[in-house]
């Protein structure tokens, strides 16, 4: 189950996980991982560029079956493997959620580890009110409830592949 939490400029979301830290942690920073569950195109529409780094981009880039590109750009601002990274939105992202790193926007993704299990919490901070109004308006909270579930699938396959249970 996904939780979210609204504040006045914040939307934050949380889940948890039946997998280690360090899988949770790969899964979000490995590109060929991301790629596998971000987004509603599905893996074979989705690429992915992560450079895991002070500084390093952080995109992945959606092809709609209409055949529109999708971008989500952002750039690494903080990194310590593995309980959290920060990622700020591209101030030129094209939509209001950017797809999934909003303009702007600076989210942070923690991951902590409790009895064998990862709590992943997705905080977003918006540039303003109205920041976070549009993103929610055009299906930030919607595309991540997506993409959160999508990622337990994935790592379920994981690990059902590596011999451990999932």
């Amino acid at each position: 189950m996904t939780d979210l939490v609204e504040d006045t400029k914040r939307l934050t979301l949380s889940r948890r996980y039946k997998a280690p830290r360090d899988l949770v942690w790969a899964v979000w920073t490995d590109p060929d991982h991301v790629a596998q569950w971000w987004g509603p195109f599905g893996p074979e529409k989705t690429s992915s560029d992560i450079q895991a780094k002070v500084g390093g981009v952080f995109l992945v880039n959606m092809t709609a079956p209409d055949g529109s590109q999708h971008p989500s750009r952002g750039i690494i601002r903080e990194i310590e493997p593995p309980k959290h990274l920060v990622i700020e939105g591209d101030p030129g992202a094209l939509d209001a959620c950017g797809a999934g790193l909003p303009p702007r926007a600076l989210i942070t993704v923690t991951f902590e580890e409790v009895d064998g299990e990862t709590e992943l919490m997705l905080d977003a901070v918006f540039p303003s009110n109205a920041a976070r109004e549009a993103a929610k308006d055009s299906g930030y909270l919607a595309s991540w409830g997506v993409s959160l579930v999508a990622i337990e699938a994935y790592m379920d396959g994981i690990m059902t592949n590596s011999g451990v249970p999932a």
